[in-house]
């Protein structure tokens, strides 16, 4: 905002109508899609004081599973200035952006270049100052355009985000403990299963307890935590083994002389044994159907009839995504049919924890189903304790117009 003394000011601030207009010079090989505004508008955040500083190691420890954004500043007050190629220019002995210089002799060294550049370059300052007014002022003098930006970005992504940042310092303390302690107690959850999910929650348990449940796809394993308890049984070894994708312990079981040659006869996640498959019809020659559909007949038709009570209006589905004890990477799904409907998901079980982030927005999905783009919106699982089912209703691309209530099951 206005007021600022420009005596207190750096001399990388110019200050243009008693208003600080600030130059950030960022260096790196390659940057990401929209990471120079949202450096930007995280600075402002720490500065304004509407986030502890804490949140940068949030955000850059590599060993956090959960995704935190940072906010884009308003792109009406940003202008990339300019880029330099200095590892290019030595290469190539020219000059590739525009500026007076000897340095060489070819290149966009030339004054009636420079000075056409240089007036381009006023010319678009002025427009992006234009662009802060635009909207006028607020009383106060505070521009209208930040007051907008204020309210409907940075505001709402702070109070968002500070649930992340009390997630990450629990999670940062559980690290030097043994398991997730920032989590309650499993007993402090209501064990009592509401009427409407017995019957897939019985057929879920006892799915899990027949040894048949099958192996997750390598793909699906990518984007799946895989344990984080001690690699051995060493009483003095006090470090915690570190979250990897699941596909690494699926690897390291294939080599195991146990019979069970999966990665389940292993801990995995924060719940025991985990695992995810697919039931219903799958994108393919008449829409194939998956193994699951026969190992569990009972379970596939009570999960796709609760879609049906869960959601009388929603058009059924044609496949489900079955998941026990899974925590999940941030991920947008991408697997077979990519291009598929609107999710739907619920959570069964007793635990505590695991509930589903959606781009920052926290949902308790156990006994609630809710409906999301898994496809366009990133989403993720926070760690949880105890037994965690969860069920994911969808339709491939390709299979629309199946439903798969009305498959043909085999009976048991």
């Amino acid at each position: 905002g206005g007021g600022m003394d420009a005596s207190a000011l750096s001399s990388s601030v110019k200050v243009i109508k008693n208003r600080p207009f600030i130059v950030f010079s960022l260096t790196g090989d390659l940057f990401l899609q929209e990471q120079a505004v949202r450096i930007v508008g995280l600075l402002i955040a720490i500065c304004r004081g509407l986030i502890d500083d804490d949140i940068i190691d949030c955000i850059f420890d590599e060993e956090f599973t959960s995704l935190v954004p940072a906010p884009p500043a308003p792109h009406i007050g940003l202008l990339s200035g300019e880029a330099t190629y200095m590892t290019w220019e030595g290469r190539m002995k020219t000059i590739l952006n525009a500026r007076r210089t000897d340095r060489y002799s070819k290149g966009w060294n030339e004054d009636e270049v420079v000075a056409t550049v240089e007036e381009w370059e006023r010319d678009m300052v002025h427009d992006v100052a234009r662009g802060w007014y635009c909207g006028g002022e607020e009383e106060d003098g505070r521009l209208k355009t930040e007051t907008r930006w204020l309210e409907d970005v940075l505001h709402p992504w702070a109070r968002r985000t500070k649930a992340l940042l009390h997630d990450y310092r629990g999670w940062k303390a559980s690290q030097k403990t043994e398991g997730p302690s920032f989590l309650p107690p499993l007993g402090s959850i209501n064990p009592d299963v509401p009427q409407l999910f017995e019957k897939v929650l019985y057929h879920l348990r006892e799915a899990d307890k027949s040894g048949l449940w099958p192996s997750t796809t390598p793909n699906r394993q990518l984007v799946m935590l895989s344990t984080t308890s001690n690699e051995d049984d060493n009483p003095l070894n006090n470090t915690k083994k570190k979250a990897a994708a699941l596909s690494v312990a699926h690897m390291k079981a294939k080599k195991n002389s146990q019979s069970r040659q999966s990665a389940y006869s292993f801990t995995e996640g924060e719940g025991g044994a985990s695992g995810s498959f697919s039931v219903g019809a799958m994108p393919g020659e008449q829409c194939a159907q998956p193994k699951g559909n026969s190992l569990f007949p009972n379970l596939v038709r009570a999960a796709f009839e609760l879609e049906i009570a869960l959601r009388p209006d929603r058009t059924p589905s044609s496949t489900i995504a079955i998941n026990r004890n899974a925590q999940f990477r941030p991920h947008t799904d991408n697997g077979a049919g990519a291009g598929q409907s609107t999710s739907l998901i619920v959570g069964l079980g007793t635990y505590v924890g695991g509930e589903l982030v959606v781009e920052g927005e926290r949902r308790d999905i156990r006994y609630e189903a809710i409906e999301f783009d898994g496809w366009n919106e990133r989403h993720w699982t926070l760690p949880f304790q105890g037994e965690r089912y969860s069920l994911v209703w969808f339709t491939p691309k390709g299979c629309e117009g199946v439903r798969g209530i009305d498959l043909d099951l085999p009976t048991t």
